[in-house]
Order: structure tokens, then sequence, then C-alpha cells
């Protein structure tokens, strides 16, 4: 019995600093995985101070990729690309605008609430396409903007994560001045809420 006792301690405290290093290495290394979630997208016009606006929403999909590095003991920075697509389209009275894939580089800053879970804000460019079909023409056009958002993220495997994350994006507007003949914007703004997963190496 008392070898026994002798060889469980020598085994955890050879294994103690093996977990120490593992939480040590967590979100510190490269990255890939895939999102899922919902994405609303409002198509805003301005006419002479005036509003409307639509917001039609539908399932976001997509992917990313990217690095994160440890910062003393509870930071982390990182930067991340991601592809992503959505279901749906908006229908006005003259043509309907289609959402098309978006792509997005940004970078982020994070706290570790634990060893395995983080809260953090991330920032960045977006690049958004958009499609027209009216009387069976279509015209696509792809606008650049930025993108902001906030999650939590947090190990469910030794090398897999998951997290839960609400973003915002601008992507501008466009002046209609001569289309409407009145002083007239269209501005296109973005929510998403979606959820991921991760592998890491």
């Amino acid at each position: 019995m008392l070898r026994f006792v002798m060889i469980a301690a020598t085994a955890a405290a050879v294994a103690a600093p093996a977990m120490a290093q593992d939480a040590d290495d967590r979100f510190d290394g490269p990255f890939i995985g895939g999102q899922l979630g919902w994405q609303l997208d409002r198509q805003t016009l301005t006419v002479d101070g005036a509003r409307a606006s639509n917001s039609p929403s539908g399932l976001s999909y997509g992917g990313q990729l990217g690095y994160d590095a440890r910062v003393g003991d509870k930071g982390v920075i990182g930067f991340e690309g991601s592809l992503t697509g959505r279901t749906g389209s908006t229908s006005f009275d003259d043509f309907d605008l289609r959402q098309g894939r978006t792509f997005t580089a940004t970078a982020r800053m994070g706290y570790l609430v634990t060893d395995s879970s983080l809260v953090y804000a991330r920032g960045g460019w977006a690049n958004a396409r958009f499609v027209v079909n009216a009387d069976g023409e279509t015209a696509a056009q792809n606008r650049q903007g930025f993108t902001i958002g906030a999650g939590y993220e947090r190990y469910v495997a030794d090398n897999i994560s998951a997290r839960i994350e609400y973003s915002y994006s601008d992507f501008g507007s466009d002046n209609l001045s001569a289309v409407l003949d009145a002083d007239s914007r269209l501005g296109f703004t973005r929510h998403a809420l979606t959820a991921g997963v991760n592998v890491r190496f």
C-alpha cells in the first residue's frame, strides 16, 4: 500500500508541471474552425431627413482561422480572418437585394477569466458582397466597412474551444440624390450573433 501511495505521489508530481504547462499553452498558437448563427442586415434609406429601413435576417455560416498569443498571466492578443455567407434576401418595391459572402480581418484582445475561458473584444476590416436583382438583371457590388464585436470562448477539450460572439458591422452608404431627385442616402449595417468551434494547434 505504501508503495502504491509513493508511486501515485510520484506520478502526480510528474503530471502537475505538464498540466500547468498545458494551461499556459491555451489560447496561444494557431487555430481553424467553423461558425453558425443569426445575421440581420439593415438597409436604411434617408430622404430629406425622413428615414425608413428594411431589416431582413437569415442563417449565417462560415469558417475562420487565426493565431492567438498570451501576454502576461491573463492577457491574450490575436488576429483572425473569416469567410461567411447568409441565407435569404431583402425585397424592395422594384428589386431584390441578396447578401453574399463577407470577408473579415480582425484583431482581438482578451482576458482570461480562468485558465480555460476567455472574454474578448475584436475589431477590424470587413468586405461584404451585395447582389441586386431587378427585372431579371443582376448587379453586384463589394462594400468595404468595419466590424466590431465581443465574445466568450472556452476550452471544451484538450485542443478544442467553443465560443459565442456578437458583432456589429457598418458598410457605409450610397448617395442616391441623383436617382431619387432628393437629398437621400442608403446605408448598410449588420448585426450578427454566432456560435463557433475552433481546433487549436
